[in-house]
């Protein structure tokens, strides 16, 4: 009896610190939400106060549409802020599809400050880096389906991604021109 108390003290920890939890494949969100209803009908939202599950929007175009696609930046892991004892870890262990809290076999082991902000500044990196993806590359063949030139070939000589204009020189009277056009007006050529 007294190895049961002394590992529950063990696992006490009245800080607020961010845990790994890995969860099946697909299932992130619906963990997060039936976490958030557990700990709601037992009333411990002072005790487990974030969830985190971090995605990544990938702009690309396809056919004249801008389409933004959600991608799990950590699949199959759901990151909880809380503080931990026998009764939390209880909770987090038998929510369904959690198959474990990451490192830990006695004790959880919480995320550093470090390597929390680490994972944050990633987030935020893929997520402005996902604002700014190109959809083509010089040199690329595409369709312009705008003006006068629709349904014309051309070849990108030059991109600005943050403008989101391509540069091709189209043929006129038998020269070229330089054109300027957005992403949104070409698509790739098959």
């Amino acid at each position: 009896m007294a190895e049961a108390i002394d590992i529950a003290k063990q696992i006490e920890d009245n800080e607020y610190r961010w845990y790994v939890l890995s969860v099946n494949s697909g299932q992130e969100q619906l963990v997060v939400d039936n976490l958030q209803e557990r700990v709601s009908k037992q009333q411990m939202e002072t005790e487990i106060i974030d969830y985190l599950n971090p995605v990544v929007n990938e702009v690309y175009y396809k056919k004249w549409e801008k389409i933004i696609k959600h991608t799990k930046l950590y699949p199959w892991y759901v990151f909880v802020r809380c503080k931990m004892n026998e009764k939390i870890w209880y909770i987090i262990r038998n929510t369904p599809w959690v198959r474990l809290i990451v490192w830990a076999e006695i004790k959880p082991i919480p995320l550093t400050d470090k390597e929390y902000d680490e994972m944050v500044a990633y987030i935020e990196e893929k997520n402005a880096r996902a604002e700014f993806a190109v959809p083509f590359q010089e040199w690329d063949v595409v369709i312009l389906r705008d003006w006068d030139f629709n349904g014309m070939k051309w070849v990108i000589t030059e991109i600005d991604p943050m403008k989101w204009m391509v540069y091709a020189n189209v043929e006129i009277l038998w020269r070229n021109t330089p054109v300027m056009v957005s992403f949104d007006k070409v698509e790739r050529s098959a």
